[in-house]
């Protein structure tokens, strides 16, 4: 057998009887799943990857188990003596430092595979949902990263063992320079910079992970992390050759070892300059998956006519560059007979030079998607946000037939204003109102003399104050020629609009949902939709109300006659109780009386659709607040679906967040110490 075989086979051995090798995996189990687990949290209701968002999760972890896993591999040699017995039998350093090297790396790979299954198994029986159409294949990119950094984490471990006599000074040191110097760096620009985190980027370790998460193999940063860790080994084999001088006075094999240390040190640096200077990205399809489009972008697509030019005005370089080019890929793949056809083309302004100068000339800012058809343009800017669903509007109107849609927001009241940015405000939701063709406008009932004649909708976003006489009567006539009206209420008394509810067939309630799903402990996890065209789309969706009002039917539903007939239907519920219903008067006639119907929706909370709440991930609030509005407005062919194709949603509640956390990040860690323990107890006594 070879002497490395030996040593590796040797280094394996040794680290099954030590305690510190249980601890350190049990430690790194316990950190890496609580990383998954705020991670899983965190990026709800995103497009992040489930293999990309474990392997960032579990990245930061594994410097650590290799500064433990390595401390004593050349420590407890020079500690014991033993160390001058191997230098004496002939076999290369070089030989014992790769056996050593390679001991340690099977053994954090061994580790991170472990908790990968040990992942999956906790995941398929929590989060099931998560884990439909992914495949093993999706998480090589990732084990690729993981072993690629490891390997570098290790070679530094086992280099700072050869350095010190004590082991956990080794580990600290190693945990020093990978761990707390890089990261501490990073947090300390984040935190000095004046645009945080935008100016700064990710943190690059991290940020290096995820592109080969996702299957974007940048071959610079592989020669990077290859000949740092090549070059580490090279310093540990030095600095064991050292130990053959100690106390003989060779002064001179002293510095020749000292000048090839040197030397080495500056070609890695070269060579990872050159790397960089000549970099070369390569994208593989594994890992970051097809992109695949919603029901509603693939009806705009099939519903449209022609041919629409989106052009990325943006650098290659950008971080986004990647996602960007996923979603524009995929809009000209999708093929309707008939439909729309869509035209991709990327034009860096770095490189493009005569296109860009021609797209500044057009008004285009830089770092924007550009939708163009005939002599009609439409820019998004990406910091405005690039998903699904803006291109699917912005392809909306630039393919559509213009539309003058005016949705007016009563005001006075206390009502939330479309108007105001910050937590407490309704501007998100006013922008994807914008988006989709509409515009936005406030109406005071006590000045204005009636609802205008453009308005398709009027929204009450949560009136605390009571409407007057003559506004009430403004408003009921508007209803009674064809009017919609949105109604958020957060109470079933002092929401200023509960007697006109009631007059139109709806009459909130306050209930109480004990053993409901929650997030917060506060809020009310909705799931249970109806079949009514604004929520089937939202079928396997849930939205987040907070302490909602339960709404049933009033005296004046179904009280009618022909044409004046009120209709009541839920659209959510939550435990029997409906916390969404939409009142209809003169739904049932025969479309041939060419008839307006009277609709309202209201929504048992006015705080749904604040900024505050929208940003919060894996909800479908925005989609639920815009399928309603598209449903009264009568656009109702383009309706949301709730969660956007290839979004990560995993449907678990904070009840279950919690399980999931204990038993992944406490219970499982512990029952592998306990485990590795007694294994190594048990090894010890037969030897």
């Amino acid at each position: 057998m070879s002497p490395v075989r030996v040593t590796w086979a040797r280094t394996l051995g040794a680290a099954r009887s030590f305690p510190t090798t249980a601890i350190a995996c049990a430690g790194f189990f316990a950190a890496a799943a609580a990383q998954f687990a705020f991670s899983l949290e965190s990026a709800e209701g995103t497009r992040l990857p489930l293999a990309a968002l474990w392997t960032v999760a579990v990245a930061p972890s594994l410097p650590v188990l290799a500064a433990l896993l390595g401390m004593g591999v050349w420590s407890e040699e020079r500690r014991t003596g033993r160390i001058e017995t191997l230098l004496a039998t002939g076999v290369r350093e070089r030989d014992f430092t790769l056996g050593k090297f390679l001991g340690v790396w099977t053994m954090a790979m061994a580790a991170v595979l472990v908790h990968f299954l040990a992942s999956l198994a906790f995941l398929a029986s929590a989060a099931p949902r998560l884990l439909e159409g992914v495949s093993f294949a999706g998480f090589l990119p990732g084990f690729f990263a993981l072993a690629l950094q490891g390997a570098l984490w290790c070679a530094a471990a086992v280099m700072a063992s050869a350095c010190f006599t004590n082991a956990a000074v080794a580990a600290l040191a190693t945990v020093t320079v990978l761990v707390a110097v890089p990261r501490g760096t990073w947090w300390a620009l984040v935190s000095w910079a004046p645009q945080g985190r935008l100016s700064i980027g990710e943190m690059p370790l991290d940020a290096n992970a995820y592109d080969l998460a996702t299957g974007v193999v940048s071959l610079g940063t592989v020669a990077t992390y290859a000949i740092l860790t090549v070059l580490a080994l090279f310093l540990c084999s030095k600095a064991v050759a050292a130990q053959r001088f100690v106390g003989r006075g060779s002064r001179t094999l002293r510095l020749s070892t000292l000048a090839a240390a040197a030397l080495a040190l500056v070609l890695a640096g070269l060579t990872i300059a050159l790397a960089h200077r000549l970099e070369v990205t390569v994208e593989i399809p594994v890992g970051g998956g097809e992109f695949r489009l919603s029901s509603r972008t693939r009806g705009i697509l099939a519903e449209g006519r022609g041919n629409v030019f989106v052009t990325a005005f943006m650098s290659r370089r950008d971080p986004r560059f990647r996602d960007v080019a996923h979603l524009l890929r995929a809009l000209a793949r999708e093929e309707a007979p008939g439909g729309l056809r869509v035209s991709v083309r990327f034009v860096d302004p770095k490189w493009d030079v005569a296109e860009a100068g021609r797209l500044v000339r057009a008004g285009v800012p830089e770092d924007s998607l550009v939708f163009e058809r005939g002599h009609r343009r439409a820019a998004i800017r990406l910091a405005d946000g690039y998903g699904e669903w803006n291109c699917a509007s912005t392809l909306l109107r630039v393919a559509m037939p213009p539309q003058r849609r005016n949705i007016y927001w009563t005001s006075g009241h206390g009502e939330g204003s479309f108007e105001t940015y910050g937590s407490f405000g309704m501007s998100d939701v006013a922008r994807d109102l914008a988006m989709d063709g509409y515009r936005n406008a406030a109406i005071d009932l006590a000045k204005d003399a009636k609802v205008p004649d453009d308005c398709a909708l009027v929204v009450i976003a949560g009136a605390r104050d009571e409407f007057s006489r003559a506004e009430m009567t403004r408003l009921d006539a508007y209803l009674r020629q064809g009017g919609r009206l949105l109604v958020l209420v957060s109470s079933a008394e002092a929401d200023g609009v509960a007697t006109m509810l009631a007059e139109w067939g709806l009459r909130p309630v306050a209930a109480s949902f004990p053993g409901a799903r929650t997030l917060s402990g506060t809020d009310v996890i909705v799931s249970d939709f109806s079949d009514h065209p604004v929520v089937r789309p939202l079928a396997g969706s849930q939205i987040v109300l907070e302490k909602p009002v339960a709404f049933t039917p009033s005296a004046a539903a179904d009280a009618g006659t022909g044409a004046d007939v009120v209709s009541f239907a839920e659209l959510a519920k939550v435990g029997g109780a409906a916390v969404a219903a939409v009142a209809e008067r003169g739904g049932r006639v025969g479309a041939d009386l060419s008839i307006r119907p009277t609709r309202i929706i209201a929504v048992g909370d006015a705080t749904f659709a604040l900024n505050g709440q929208l940003t919060r991930r894996g909800n479908a609030n925005r989609d639920f607040f815009l399928n309603a509005v598209a449903y009264l407005s009568g656009t109702d062919a383009v309706t949301r679906t709730g969660a956007e194709a290839g979004q990560l949603v995993s449907g678990l509640d904070r009840a279950g967040r919690q399980r999931f956390f204990l038993a992944t990040a406490v219970a499982f860690p512990l029952a592998a110490l306990l485990a590795l323990t007694t294994a190594i107890f048990i090894r010890r006594r037969r030897l």
